[in-house]
């Protein structure tokens, strides 16, 4: 009898310590991955493996407030400026698709600010000061305004180590320089 009970407590346990390891290594791993972003490479942790938990920021400083709200301003001019062109001079590749595309930034970087209370710049209208005559001048005027934009976004990733920021900050960044910038390059030349 004594045996029994034995075998009964080592299979209970062996169950337990089975089952444990269905349900904490999923979640435990879903964490990690999402904890390492892009490319799911390891970054930090601990001599077992298992990356800590790092605290997300509820609220943002001054700083990265008003550093959110010059991004958004940047996107709306952006926006502006490149639907000023398809006033001017219709239906034209590849404004037709970076403006919807800035329109799209500015709604990331309005939901962060959304997310932690930040005061939502009105979008005024204003557009980039400059003169073309035709596609291809507008398109050069493109490349610039997109080189100032990763030049911005490389300003504000220097001041912030809030996450979110960090996160929405690169992703636009890399839109700017690896789709819209190789676009207008192209239509520029």
């Amino acid at each position: 009898m004594k045996t029994n009970i034995s075998k009964i407590i080592i299979l209970a346990l062996l169950v337990a310590f089975v089952g444990a390891s269905f349900f904490t290594q999923p979640t435990q791993a879903a964490f990690d991955s999402a904890r390492r972003g892009p490319g799911n490479t390891r970054q930090g942790g601990t001599s077992n493996g298992v990356t800590p938990f790092t605290a997300v920021p509820t609220s943002l400083t001054e700083e990265e407030a008003s550093d959110l709200q010059e991004a958004i301003l940047e996107e709306y001019m952006a926006m502006n400026t490149y639907q000023a062109v398809l006033d001017t001079l219709g239906s034209q590749v590849p404004f037709t698709r970076i403006v919807r595309a800035e329109q799209q930034h500015s709604s990331a970087l309005i939901r962060v600010a959304e997310r932690y209370g930040v005061e939502v710049p009105e979008n005024t209208g204003e557009v980039f000061e400059f003169t073309y005559t035709n596609l291809a001048e507008a398109c050069q005027m493109g490349v610039d305004l997109e080189i100032a934009d990763a030049a911005l976004y490389d300003e504000l990733l220097a001041k912030t180590s809030n996450p979110a920021l960090i996160r929405v900050y690169t992703r636009l960044q890399a839109a700017s320089l690896n789709n819209h910038l190789p676009a207008f390059e192209a239509c520029a030349n």
